[in-house]
Parts: structure tokens; C-alpha cells; sequence
């Protein structure tokens, strides 16, 4: 059924067209945790991941929770870009294209966690008194899709950063179930949707 949804809200994207989500990921950030940028594994999934998050407790100001950043980084060491996106408690985000970074859309065509310069890596960051919940779905690849390598680092590859790059190109459009923010990251897009 969530998966549905999304592909609903997503639809503008076509997220996950011809196939159904197969694996459901369940994860907590404590209090003054955040998850370090990172790729999922890139040969492993299809493109499109989708992940509902939220806060443990309700706040003052929405029952859902705090607001979290959806934190995006690409590029070398020297030449690091930032985008940090603010996310509403309960929204929606998907990751595809050089957002996700899989395999089959990377320029080099890195696999496991190898580094490139090409691909954004995403990760979260929290406020310090505040445990983050969310659901992640995402399409497992087919056998022949996937490439058993060993998980060595290449190449320079991204770091973490608090800069936001101003020049990510961002449409807004409809809420209230369909896409609210779509952010394309040159080479890839990560779209949030509002909380429903």
C-alpha cells in the first residue's frame, strides 16, 4: 500500500514504473546522531529509493515531529557542492539518477561503495533533541544486474560539508499528494514530497 502511494505522489518522476518495491528498510537516529553521507549500495538496487521519515515525538508545532535536512553532497575534496533540503516531519523523498548514484547511471559505472565525483551521496541531518524515524522502499536488481565487487574506495569522492549550493536548479509544484519540491541535481533528481 505505501508503496502504491508513492508511486502515486511520484508519479511525475515515474518512480519505479514497471516494478513493485521488494525490500523495506526500518531506521532510528537518536538524539545528536546523523547518518553520514553515503551511496546505498550501487549495483545492488534499481533506480528509484523512496524513504518516509518522521520524528518519535510530536513537537510544539507539528505532531509529526521536528523538521530534518535531507543533506546532498557530490564532488572531490577541492571541489565539494552541498545541498541541504529541509524536511518536514512525515514527507516523502525519493533518489534517483547521479542522486542515488546506482551503477547503471554513474559515468563511471562504480559499483558497491566505491567513490566518484559524479554522483551525489545523501544523508541526515537532525536537531540534537530530536529521534528520527523512517521507512525506506527500494527495488532489489536482478542477479545479472548486479556485480559482485569488493567495497575498496576509489578515486576522491565526497566529504561532509554545511554549505548549500544555490545553484541547484528547483521547480516547485502542486501539494497536498502530488510532487511539492522537485530538486534536480545536475545529472539527477531528488524529489520531496509534502507530508500528507
Amino acid at each position: 500500500m505505501l508503496g502504491a502511494r508513492l508511486q502515486y505522489v511520484f508519479s511525475p518522476v515515474q518512480l519505479w514504473p514497471d516494478m513493485e518495491p521488494d525490500n523495506l528498510q526500518l531506521t532510528k537516529i537518536g538524539c545528536a546522531q546523523k547518518l553520514a553521507n553515503h551511496w546505498d549500495r550501487r549495483d545492488r538496487w534499481e533506480e528509484g529509493i523512496a524513504s518516509v521519515a518522521w520524528s518519535e515525538l510530536p513537537s510544539e508545532a507539528d505532531l509529526r515531529g521536528e523538521p530534518w535536512i535531507l543533506n546532498m553532497e557530490r564532488g572531490s575534496k577541492k571541489e565539494l557542492r552541498a545541498v541541504q533540503l529541509t524536511m518536514q516531519p512525515g514527507s516523502a523523498y525519493i533518489l534517483m539518477g547521479a542522486a542515488q548514484g546506482c551503477t547503471k547511471q554513474c559515468e563511471r559505472r562504480c559499483v558497491g561503495h566505491n567513490r566518484c565525483n559524479c554522483c551525489w551521496t545523501h544523508g541526515v541531518l537532525a536537531s540534537s533533541d530530536v529521534v528520527r524515524q523512517s521507512m525506506t522502499l527500494r527495488v532489489l536488481a536482478d542477479e545479472e544486474d548486479s556485480t559482485s565487487s569488493e567495497d575498496e574506495e576509489e578515486g576522491a569522492g565526497g566529504t561532509r560539508s554545511s554549505g548549500a549550493d544555490k545553484g541547484m536548479g528547483a521547480e516547485v509544484a502542486a501539494s497536498n499528494a502530488k510532487v511539492a519540491d522537485n530538486a534536480t541535481l545536475e545529472g539527477g533528481e531528488c524529489a520531496a514530497a509534502a507530508p500528507t
